[in-house]
């Protein structure tokens, strides 16, 4: 279920009348099948459980299931006309779904949607200050504003429109604007039907006699109980008055109700053999502009916050590619397709007869498997996911591959993942420090060997595991063979991100790490380079890792 942050905005417009009776009218939007970006789970449950407990306090409720524009924009309407028939009632409007700002104006996105970048969004979008404005032309007693969406940004337009909604700047007199979770921080979805913020909020709501800001009170301090302080709720204040969304309190208030026992934290899944589990962190992605042998595409370095995972301990062996070979009679890009480049000792060269079983250097079962495309690396992926009794993470259609990222079956690493796996919680340009010594990694064609069938190149891979690990327990992560990635290679966003995946399309797929040719400076954890997905070389590998799901 993806993560999503829960953004409440309360406006109250409160004013003395006489006594009569309290109109309340409520419209509820809820969009989770969207035709042209990521399918939501919670907004459906959310917008229609909304729906029954405002009818339960005695709202008249429109509501819309993945709602197009026009739609929306009706409803608003209607809404604001049925207010208007008396000053002397409550509006309540409630969105579940994509949510994003762009050049500080917050928009809610349709379900049918098609935006391809960020300059659509006044057309193609729903523009918060339209609903604020809106609503607040009526000048009723009590309006109240829930907009439960996304932070993740459509990809089309994740370079230029700054993730997230931004805070409401115009907050009139007698309002309360309440976040699910502090501003740029990530809210949690729940274990339930529900978002975490909105499964409390939906408890609290239908207590009887509730005033609005003990309501919001309660509801934050149970966010943060259940989520053991991971989620801390923030209220801005500008109504100084009462205001019930039920009945007023008649009798005195009965103590408040136990919090609900939180279920069992599930115990940790145990580590694979041969990987590491990595705890998720958060750390600087890229090479500042001051390190030596910075190459631009390195940058912006930004913060990127990553969620836990397996990574194998060494790159995928000969061995266990013949496995895969032996049991499938798989045949390699390079054995189907006219070879791959090895390096000759003075240039590199095509040749027709190179592939994973002739590398033209000599190599043994502990050597890292070359000269394998990203495609043959997809296809190891889900072959050894199924040996496992694992889901596999990839749906392979010919060249289109599709990544499920809640699968629990072997993947590759997200370029993400790598390089925060190869820093190890370093700041410097290798995990060794400043500098690497050759005794400590196999780059710059430094491996020595005596059994040279090639004549006089004595370049080539190590066995896996020859240099001492990083201070992770990982091997090889500088030098030996550049390893493939998930991503398209694309420039960096210069936001900060939470499991980034890279663009949606490209030409070339990430290599990280460097090899046995390669220089100092090209296997610095920040170092990246790009790939035609078809391409091999005798140089160029891959590991495997896994993501912790339930």
């Amino acid at each position: 279920m993806p993560q999503r942050i829960v953004l409440f905005v309360i406006i109250a417009i409160l004013f003395t009348f006489p006594a009569q009776a309290q109109e309340k009218f409520a419209l509820v939007i809820g969009n989770s099948n969207y035709t042209n970006f990521e399918r939501l789970n919670n907004p459906t449950n959310d917008a229609n459980d909304m729906k029954r407990a405002l009818e339960s306090l005695g709202f008249d409720v429109d509501i819309l299931i993945d709602s197009n524009l026009f739609n929306m924009k009706t409803a608003i309407t209607r809404l604001k006309n049925k207010l208007r028939v008396t000053r002397n009632s409550y509006g309540f409007f409630f969105f579940a779904g994509h949510g994003v700002q762009s050049r500080g104006e917050n928009f809610l996105i349709p379900a049918d949607a098609n935006i391809n970048n960020e300059n659509m969004l006044p057309q193609l979008a729903l523009s918060v200050p339209f609903v604020l404005s809106e609503l607040e032309s009526v000048g009723n007693v009590l309006n109240i504003i829930v907009m439960d969406t996304c932070r993740d940004l459509p990809s089309a337009f994740r370079q230029s429109a700054t993730r997230g909604l931004s805070v409401v700047t115009h907050q009139p007199n007698g309002s309360i604007v309440v976040y699910a979770t502090r501003a740029g921080r990530t809210a949690l979805d729940g274990t339930g039907r529900n978002g975490l913020f909105t499964s409390q909020l939906l408890r609290h709501i239908v207590t009887p006699g509730i005033e609005v800001k003990e309501l919001f009170n309660r509801t934050g301090a149970d966010v943060i109980r259940a989520s053991n302080n991971n989620q801390i709720p923030e209220v801005h204040n500008h109504f100084f008055g009462e205001a019930f969304l039920g009945s007023r309190r008649t009798t005195p208030e009965p103590p408040p109700l136990p919090p609900e026992p939180l279920p069992p934290r599930p115990l940790p899944p145990p580590v694979p053999d041969n990987m590491v589990s990595l705890n998720g962190g958060t750390f600087m992605m890229g090479s500042p502009v001051t390190e030596i042998g910075r190459n631009e595409n390195e940058g912006p370095q930004r913060q990127v916050t990553i969620s836990p995972f397996f990574m194998g301990k060494h790159q995928v062996t000969v061995g266990e590619f013949r496995r895969f070979v032996d049991e499938t009679w798989y045949k390699t890009e390079a054995e189907t397709g006219g070879g791959g480049f090895v390096w000759t000792g003075g240039i590199w060269q095509n040749k027709e007869d190179a592939n994973w079983n002739n590398p033209y250097f000599d190599q043994g079962d502990n050597h890292p498997v070359v000269l394998v495309s990203w495609y043959d690396a997809i296809w190891y992926c889900n072959w050894l996911s199924v040996q496992e009794g694992l889901q596999p993470v990839y749906v392979i259609n010919g060249r289109n591959v599709n990544f499920n990222r809640n699968a629990n079956g072997f993947r590759l690493p997200t370029e993400a993942e790598w390089e925060y796996a190869c820093r190890a919680g370093t700041t410097t340009p290798f995990s060794t420090g400043n500098n690497i010594l050759t005794n400590q990694a196999n780059y710059d064609g430094n491996f020595p060997y005596s059994n040279n069938s090639r004549g006089t190149n004595r370049q080539r891979t190590s066995p896996v595991g020859s240099f001492a690990p990083n201070p992770w327990g990982l091997y090889d992560l500088h030098g030996n063979v550049d390893e493939w990635c998930w991503d398209w290679e694309s420039r960096y966003s210069n936001n900060a991100q939470t499991d980034p995946v890279g663009s949606i399309s490209g030409f070339c797929r990430v290599v990280r790490g460097g090899g046995w040719y390669d220089k100092g400076q090209d296997i610095r954890s920040a170092s990246r380079g790009g790939i035609f997905p078809s391409g091999r070389n005798n140089r160029l590998g891959f590991r495997v890792v896994r993501s912790i799901v339930p």
